[in-house]
């Protein structure tokens, strides 16, 4: 399990990534670091576990899941 104050990069993805409220938001939140955009609506940032679940309780309609390898197909 990761410790809750080591940084770790998260997939964020819904509506408030695309309209910009994401963006706002993180404007007042210091520390979590904007890696990239894949999509108009899915972005990869590095933050905390206790931010991402800030993130969670902030905005119910975005998804916030750790990013990970992606498994070949098949694979357990």
């Amino acid at each position: 399990m990761a410790d809750l104050n080591s940084e770790q990069e998260f997939i964020v993805q819904g509506e408030p990534v695309k309209s910009g409220q994401l963006a706002d938001h993180l404007s007042r939140e210091p520390g979590v670091k904007r890696i990239g955009q894949v999509a108009p609506d899915v972005v990869i940032l590095s933050m905390t576990k206790s931010q991402a679940d800030r993130l969670r309780s902030t905005f119910s309609t975005i998804v916030v899941e750790p990013n990970a390898p992606l498994k070949p197909f098949g694979a357990g």
